[in-house]
Parts: C-alpha cells; structure tokens; sequence
C-alpha cells in the first residue's frame, strides 16, 4: 500500500470575504407618509352665509389636522369649535344656533357643515337636550301623585 501524501491545507486569501464585496450605497430612509394629509379637502372659495342678523363665510378647504380637530369637536358636542373651524364667525353662528330647537338647530349645523365640503350628510341628529335647552326628561309616575 502506498502511503498517503500529507494533504495540504487550502490557500488562505489576504482579504476577507466582506472586504472583497462591492460596497454600495448608503440607502438613505423612505420619508414617512404623512397620512393626515390624506384627510384634508381641497381649496375653494368660501360661500357667504346669513342666519338671522348673523353673516360668516363658510371656509371650503381644510388640512388634515383641521378636519381631525372638527370631528372631534363634533364627537364631544363643542359645535362652537366646530363652527369656528368652518365659519368666520364661529361664535356669533353658535349664539344663534344654541338658542333654536333642537330640531332647527341641527339643520342649520348640517347645512353649514354641508356646505363646508368637511362631511357629507346628516352629521347631526336632533337630540333632546340639544342647545341650550333643557334635557326634556319626563317626570317619573311617582313624581305626579300628591301627598294630600
């Protein structure tokens, strides 16, 4: 039997395997999509409005963080914050409108808000209590007998 050869070990390279890579360019990070952007109604001119003795404009055209801050003045009932954000007169409108049923009431935000482009439809429903009206609770049975 011959006797085997010693084997040698494999050639060593000077340089490492990622040295030898090609280096590519620094891939710089996505700006992030600014989603409330998104959100925002396109730019028209403002419509006149008259209710009673009250005139405003009604702004057409809103950002993201505008139409946010409205439904959420909507959602907690704070109508005059929301009239602020749609009208130029946001407080003499909600002087107005705080005093009417709940029923005209609601008209006439819907009608606003409509005519603001910011939401289509009836974003308001009359409510009892609605304004600065009482909450129209019903007195209980009980509440009608005498003591007599």
């Amino acid at each position: 039997m011959a006797a085997s050869a010693p084997r040698k070990a494999a050639a060593r390279r000077s340089t490492p395997a990622a040295a030898r890579r090609p280096k590519l360019a620094a891939v710089k990070a996505p700006e992030p999509i600014d989603l409330l952007a998104d959100f925002g109604t396109e730019e028209k001119p403002p419509v006149p409005v008259k209710l009673g003795k009250v005139e405003a404009d009604v702004l057409r055209g809103f950002s993201g963080d505008q139409v946010v801050e409205f439904h959420r003045a909507v959602g907690e009932t704070r109508f005059e914050d929301a009239l602020s954000i749609v009208t130029t007169d946001g407080s003499a409108m909600w002087e107005f409108i705080g005093n009417l049923t709940p029923e005209y009431a609601s008209k006439a935000l819907n009608r606003i808000f409509n005519l603001s482009e910011i939401y289509e439809g009836e974003l308001i429903a009359p409510l009892p209590g609605f304004g600065n009206l009482p909450a129209g609770a019903r007195p209980s049975p009980e509440s009608t007998t005498t003591t007599e």
